[in-house]
């Protein structure tokens, strides 16, 4: 409402409140500072989650090149190997040329003439696992037919006796029998003629004098040959 006031003149006159002091002007006042003040902490959120992102980020790749630039072979990175039949000249094994990009130079390699098939074995010694660990693979016209892992000590929490060994009969699955008793300290494959041989080796987990071991072979990843020493 207005105001009424008595002027000079005798005369009564109406005045309105000053804009500032009206409700109205509070209230979008009011408005306006939250809405500043929700947009500048808006900001700093963002801010902060970018920040908090880029380091999450930073931090990943960090720890991903610590892994790939310690340039040991890994036991997934040898199974990943692939093998083409040696009669068929290996075709669809690894190449030489991929697993040199992978693995680095070899640190040694010998070569072999069977029958007038030329064979190249490769090792390469920079292997994660026990002291001496390495990796051999054969290729011949530069592809995969075999590969061998040698030294690659595990920890294994059962011990498996005589018993357990004399109990195994050919036919039992590879995949079933690592599943039990976990995967072997030494293995060799190879691809020859269409029958892919694997012989597994444990060294770790065996029951029996010092240096107690066994190997089991599989043939098309079925049971066919166990030999062992000083197990009980």
């Amino acid at each position: 409402m207005a105001k009424k006031v008595t002027g000079a003149d005798g005369k009564q006159y109406k005045v309105k409140k000053p804009f500032y002091k009206r409700i109205w002007f509070w209230v979008l006042a009011i408005i306006i500072v939250a809405a500043i003040g929700g947009a500048m902490g808006g900001g700093k959120d963002d801010k902060k989650n970018d920040d908090s992102t880029a380091k999450s980020s930073q931090a990943s790749k960090s720890s991903s090149s610590s892994k790939k630039d310690d340039g040991k072979i890994t036991r997934s990175q040898f199974d990943a190997i692939k093998l083409g039949d040696l009669m068929q000249g290996a075709e669809g094994g690894a190449t030489l040329d991929q697993l040199k990009q992978e693995f680095g130079e070899p640190s040694s390699s010998s070569s072999d003439t069977t029958n007038g098939v030329k064979t190249d074995l490769l090792t390469w010694d920079n292997v994660q696992g026990g002291f001496g660990a390495n990796i051999i693979v054969s290729f011949t016209n530069g592809k995969a037919f075999g590969k061998n892992l040698t030294g690659f000590k595990l920890s294994r929490k059962q011990k498996i006796d005589l018993a357990t060994f004399n109990s195994w009969q050919n036919g039992m699955k590879y995949a079933d029998f690592t599943a039990k008793y976990g995967q072997p300290d030494y293995y060799d494959e190879s691809l020859i003629g269409g029958s892919k041989t694997v012989t597994a080796g444990y060294t770790s987990g065996v029951k029996g004098d010092f240096g107690a071991n066994f190997n089991v072979t599989f043939t098309n990843d079925a049971l066919s040959g166990k030999t062992q020493s000083s197990m009980k």
